[in-house]
């Protein structure tokens, strides 16, 4: 699997992100493409700075906007020529910005005015970034982050002086699963750097990796350490440990195992349940009931099997490595025979992309349609595929 690591050792902003995936993510060619998309009033300037003795590349931007309401933000990028995609998460990040606003000023979200990210320079910071990361995407990349350092002290916003990190950047932080160290010099962590890492990104976890290329954007401030984003671009053998519990059963019904597997796959820590036909003693017709679950949780799920089945002993099989792609799930809108739907499609990363529309989502189609589910399927990959085909030509 391919990944691409945010070792954020000294916070991060949007412009630093940015920096850091040109040349890995996206090019100077294509940024002055998603200007003229936007139609919005900035200039930006590359350079190759020196930060410390770490080389590193610096965006410089310059615009005329001032602050935006919420409202005048979505419209920027909605009227825009932007592709579907990037629309989509870009807005996801604004409104992620949004609402933690609203919240921490205890108002409806919808009216917030953002005076220090809604300025034309931070919709350029999003627009490109959400570009980049899409196109690593596309090319097999699932996005980690280590602990970001958020910085100490306070800072001067227009509502007044605030303590760091900034109430925003931790409501951000609360509906993420990033972590953050609170130590550094004055604000590290910006709303905008804090929505973006928290939209795309998971937490790092203690895996394998060979690193294939680093990348390094740098800040605007002087601090006591380099004051670059890191990005790690590596493969992994992605893998975890789960256990397979087991147990042969040939005195219950059929009833009362539909039931089990039922009440399993319900619990949160059963991955997965499946039953094999065998032949047990006195050649009597038996099952072999499977299930997968992490390695921590097993002994509860061994108990809950031998609860449902009646089973005197289950087996308990530690896997300590299980390889798995990366995976995400999103939910798209097809036409189909001149209806419109909506469907979840999962997406696989085992080294490439893998589309699959979620099955249950087929069957409610070709229902409403009245229409073979092997047709709707076709149908809806066809779609999907072809939206991706014209995203890569509009590139």
């Amino acid at each position: 699997m391919k990944v691409a690591i945010f070792d954020a050792f000294n916070g991060a902003s949007g412009n630093m992100i940015l920096a850091s995936l040109l040349g890995v993510g996206i090019d100077e060619d294509e940024i002055k493409e998603l200007v003229s998309s936007l139609g919005i009033d900035v200039r930006f300037k590359v350079t190759n700075v020196n930060v410390k003795g770490i080389s590193a590349k610096k965006i410089e931007v310059e615009e005329k906007g001032g602050g935006r309401k919420f409202e005048e933000v979505l419209n920027v990028i909605k009227n825009s020529n932007l592709e579907d995609r990037v629309k989509e998460n870009a807005l996801a990040i604004f409104e992620l910005i949004a609402k933690a606003e609203g919240k921490v000023h205890g108002r409806d979200y919808r009216q917030s005015v953002f005076h220090e990210v809604g300025a034309d320079d931070a919709i350029f910071d999003v627009v490109c970034c959400v570009r980049a990361f899409e196109n690593l995407k596309k090319e097999g990349y699932t996005f980690f982050a280590t602990p970001i350092r958020a910085g100490s002290g306070f800072v001067e916003f227009s509502h007044g002086k605030y303590p760091v990190p900034a109430p925003a950047v931790l409501e951000i932080l609360k509906s993420s699963s990033l972590e953050i160290i609170m130590d550094g010099e004055g604000e590290l962590l910006t709303p905008t750097g804090a929505a973006i890492l928290s939209h795309y990104c998971k937490p790092l976890k203690p895996f394998p990796i060979k690193v294939r290329e680093i990348s390094y954007g740098a800040g605007k401030r002087e601090t006591n350490v380099p004051n670059v984003l890191r990005l790690i671009l590596g493969e992994t053998a992605f893998h975890d440990s789960i256990a397979v519990i087991e147990t042969n059963v040939d005195d219950i019904s059929g009833e009362v195992l539909g039931y089990a597997m039922r009440k399993l796959l319900e619990r949160n820590d059963v991955l997965d349940v499946v039953m094999v036909p065998a032949y047990g003693k006195k050649m009597r017709a038996a099952i072999i009931l499977k299930i997968i679950s992490p390695m921590h949780k097993s002994e509860e799920v061994a108990k809950e099997v031998m609860r449902l089945t009646g089973s005197l002993g289950v087996r308990v099989i530690p896997v300590h490595h299980r390889v798995i792609s990366g995976r995400d799930v999103e939910v798209v809108r097809v036409k189909i025979r001149g209806k419109e739907f909506e469907v979840r499609v999962k997406r696989s990363y085992p080294g490439f992309e893998h589309l699959k529309p979620e099955f249950d989502d087929v069957i409610a189609i070709a229902e409403k349609l009245n229409t073979p589910v092997e047709v709707v399927y076709r149908e809806i990959l066809k779609k999907i595929n072809g939206a991706k085909d014209a995203d890569s030509e509009r590139e």
